[in-house]
């Protein structure tokens, strides 16, 4: 990838690369998307200990969330519950939301979609998440669908030049 990538500061995670913004074809995103350069090869790529690290730290603080979901003791010996509490009632009382602006409710709201698209429980206790995996099945089913659009129209032209 190079050039640039758009990326939106209001949602957790939305990228979109130059030639998708361009194209007329693919909804527009809703919110303002911000450039930036993208140089190929210019990543720094993380080190196998640095991931794995990231990812034991992402898999605590699903286990943390799921739970202050669940944890209905007024005094938990976790200090860590009682701070996750904290950042959940913010995310629900908060004015200014992820959408504003607020990067607690950014943090949180990265949080709870990670858990989404992981829960696979039928009545999951953590806020947001059955509304989060419905979003996302829609979305993915807006994505096929588009796909198979895009393969028709592919597969058609390929046959007209026949």
């Amino acid at each position: 990838l190079a050039g640039y990538r758009f990326h939106c500061p209001t949602c957790a995670d939305f990228d979109q690369c130059q030639e998708c913004l361009k194209n007329p074809k693919i909804p527009r995103h809703p919110h303002q998307l911000k450039p930036m350069p993208v140089a190929a090869g210019q990543q720094a790529e993380l080190t196998e200990a640095q991931r794995k690290e990231r990812q034991r730290s992402i898999q605590l603080h699903m286990t943390l969330l799921l739970h202050a979901a669940t944890c209905t003791a007024s005094k938990c010996p976790s200090a860590n519950c009682t701070k996750m509490k904290g950042l959940l009632k913010h995310g629900q009382q908060c004015q200014i939301k992820a959408t504003g602006g607020c990067s607690v409710c950014k943090r949180i709201w990265a949080l709870l979609q990670i858990h989404a698209r992981q829960c696979k429980a039928k009545s999951c206790p953590v806020p947001n998440c059955m509304a989060i995996r419905e979003r996302v099945r829609q979305l993915k089913k807006q994505q096929q669908a588009m796909d198979d659009r895009r393969r028709l129209e592919m597969n058609r032209a390929y046959r007209g030049k026949r």
